[in-house]
């Protein structure tokens, strides 16, 4: 009677001892609490007549092995996952259990052990810590739970994992295809497809917390939970990862990189192509580039074989997304062509569609005189060629400065027919079509084809992003007096600006280029066979510049010049605008005579080819005459023809009357056509005083 009574009472104490979670084992008393389940939970071990955590610091002191050994105790077997949760991740889930514990216990467990204490590192001395210290271990003794939800298919959809008693998402953070492999094999999804990943909310945002923040997989794993899983997530619902665990193989074959080329699918074993016709749009490039990972809303794609023909048979035609389809394969088509059929949809290889995933078309600049300036040249086919200037515009250069990462401004100009001399290879892109806003221009309409337009590299085109064309002056002064011969860097060479057409407002964009931004209106240019000649090549003819520009770059004109100008006709210019030093010579008094003006170092005279009345008024205002108004105007060398020696300065004033410099009378400078019996001559009137002479 009295050993049935004391058997009564142990059971009693027990039972009460466990509480709510029902005890399995053979000689250590443990449970696991806190979970949705009997078989997920904080541990705690029966010690010495008590409860207590085991709380550890460290993940290598409570592993896989240990946690397999207490589901054996617990009674759940071998054929299920045991697998621990680390340090703090029990806590995190479950609470925290603050009691007595014993603390960083180093189990040393085998794994086939039937209790924890026949493992190396029980001891049976522990002294219990009171109050709580490090992190309480957690394990759990069944497989988890998952489902895919909001999927295309029944095979894909937004990962959700069953923990805590309700559904939550998993973060995207490290979620790749080795991921998605051990999700779909979990959930038994074995198909003639791979498994796919899929980032940035995909199939829709889920609710409720976000328990896993990162997982990494190495594919084999048969449980999430063995794939170092972090409990600790600052994800939200914009990143929960999704799976397609029939997704259709596709590669990109023939691209720069590993996210361009054409685009090859899988289909009966064998590897095919998809027609690049019209239906072949950005829709059906974002869902392609979704399912070999990228997830660019800047993607693009190209038709006509644009990364080369493929071989084999064509596979699908008449590809029509609506660009949120995890696969194409949910994309409306024609009926997928089964592997050597000799049918094409009167598609052919030479319509062979291309996509590029990151968005980027490879771009250089070659030849230029600087790092922003150049023969714009595009990678293609592992070959770079070159951009025609035909339909090309400023927008097309605004893609390409910022695509280059310079800065596109008013500065920033192209040059046409192969200013930057002519590329090799072939021409891949004519008629460039950009609105100016686009980040790549891949995404630019025009005529990418080569085959169908091969043009010619007479007409490559150039760019300068940052407006720079080096200029010095050179000849009869230097840049520093701001007078002399212009000569700009083309092809590692300084060459000269042909007079052709050149006026005032070229002027001033070549003085501003030069430092000089508000030039005085006696400023001028001139031009002859008599200055010192430049040397190499004339850059441009019959520059047309608006006066506004920064750089001559920015006008309009011939580049490189026409054959049909010679070094006779070099710009020279005078940024200053220095007092034009006027005399009269051969007269009977100071008011009269023949006109002479200092030019380049020396006296010369000016020939009479349309000189009138208005002219002398200048010239007589010029010398500080008062009343210029009463001038009078004489040609033919009316006081006398200058010795041979004495060069012709200038020809065909016409002036309005109101100029400060003969210089702004627009002149033809040095003549070859006038001999001195054409020198010219003035009467400033003799009744008026000169305040200045000379």
């Amino acid at each position: 009677m009295i050993c049935l009574v004391i058997f009564l009472l142990g059971l009693a104490y027990q039972t009460l001892a466990q509480g709510n979670s029902p005890f399995h084992g053979n000689a250590t008393q443990a449970r696991l609490v806190g979970g949705s389940s009997n078989a997920t939970g904080l541990l705690e071990v029966l010690y010495k007549g008590d409860w207590m955590h085991i709380s550890s610091t460290s993940a290598s002191y409570f592993t896989q092995t240990e946690a397999k050994v207490v589901c054996n105790m617990l009674g759940y077997g071998n054929s299920l996952t045991a697998y621990a949760f680390g340090p703090g991740n029990g806590n995190k889930l479950f609470g925290s259990l603050h009691s007595q514990g014993l603390v960083n216990i180093q189990f040393n467990c085998q794994g086939t052990e039937p209790d924890l204490t026949q493992c190396r590192g029980w001891s049976n001395s522990f002294s219990p810590s009171a109050g709580y210290q490090g992190y309480d271990v957690a394990l759990s003794c069944e497989r988890t739970q998952l489902r895919l939800q909001d999927g295309d298919t029944s095979h894909s959809g937004r990962v959700e994992m069953f923990i805590k008693g309700d559904w939550h998402s998993i973060c995207d953070t490290g979620f790749d295809d080795s991921e998605a492999q051990v999700v779909c094999n979990m959930l038994g999804l074995h198909s003639t497809g791979i498994a796919k990943a899929y980032r940035g909310s995909h199939f829709g945002q889920g609710a409720g917390e976000i328990v896993i923040g990162s997982l990494t997989c190495k594919g084999n794993e048969a449980d999430i939970m063995e794939c170092n899983p972090a409990f600790d997530s600052s994800c939200n619902h914009r990143n929960d990862a999704g799976v397609n665990c029939d997704s259709t193989p596709v590669r990109l074959v023939d691209g720069p990189t590993n996210t361009s080329g054409r685009v090859e699918v899988l289909h009966g074993g064998t590897w095919g192509t998809i027609c690049g016709d019209s239906n072949f749009d950005s829709k059906a490039v974002q869902v392609i580039c979704r399912m070999i990972g990228v997830n660019n809303p800047h993607a693009f794609g190209y038709g006509y074989a644009y990364y080369g023909e493929g071989q084999g048979y064509i596979v699908i035609n008449q590809l029509r997304c609506d660009g949120t389809e995890s696969d194409i394969s949910t994309c409306r088509s024609y009926e997928w062509n089964p592997p050597g059929s000799s049918s094409s949809f009167g598609c052919s290889h030479t319509q062979d569609a291309g996509v590029n995933c990151n968005g980027q078309t490879l771009i250089r600049l070659s030849d230029g005189v600087s790092e922003q300036s150049g023969r714009l040249e595009v990678l293609h086919n592992g070959h770079w060629g070159t951009v025609s200037s035909y339909g090309f515009d400023n927008h097309d250069l605004a893609v390409v400065c910022r695509m280059l990462g310079y800065e596109y401004s008013a500065n920033s100009f192209y040059m046409p027919n192969g200013y930057y001399g002519q590329g090799i290879g072939e021409v891949l892109v004519r008629d460039l079509a950009c609105h100016g806003m686009e980040s790549d221009i891949g995404l630019c309409g025009g005529n990418w084809w080569p085959k169908t337009n091969p043009g010619d590299h007479n007409q490559d085109v150039g760019v300068n992003c940052d407006g720079v064309i080096p200029i010095r002056l050179g000849g009869d002064g230097n840049a520093t007096a701001g007078v002399g011969r212009v000569e700009i860097l083309h092809n590692s060479q300084y060459g000269t600006v042909c007079s052709s057409n050149f006026d005032r407002l070229d002027l001033v964009v070549v003085c501003r280029m030069l430092g000089y931004n508000n030039i005085p209106t006696s400023a001028y240019w001139y031009h002859g066979p008599t200055y010192a000649q430049g040397l190499g090549e004339i850059t441009v003819t019959n520059l047309a510049c608006n006066g506004i520009e920064g750089s001559i770059g920015q006008c309009g004109g011939q580049w490189p010049a026409t054959r049909s100008c010679s070094h006779d006709n070099d710009v020279f210019v005078n940024c200053l605008g220095a007092s034009e030093k006027i005399r009269l010579v051969g007269g009977s008094n100071n008011f009269t005579g023949r006109v002479e003006i200092y030019h380049a170092g020396q006296w010369g005279t000016i020939c009479d080819n349309s000189f009138d009345r208005t002219d002398a008024v200048v010239i007589c205002r010029i010398m500080g005459f008062q009343n210029p108004e009463r001038a009078v105007a004489y040609t033919r060398a009316h006081f006398g023809a200058a010795d041979s020696h004495v060069p012709m300065v200038m020809t065909d004033l016409q002036c309005n009357g109101l100029e400060t410099t003969l210089g702004q009378c627009n002149p033809t400078w040095q003549s070859k056509y006038c001999t001195h019996n054409q020198d010219i001559g003035v009467d400033c009137c003799p009744s008026c005083q000169p305040s200045i002479v000379g």
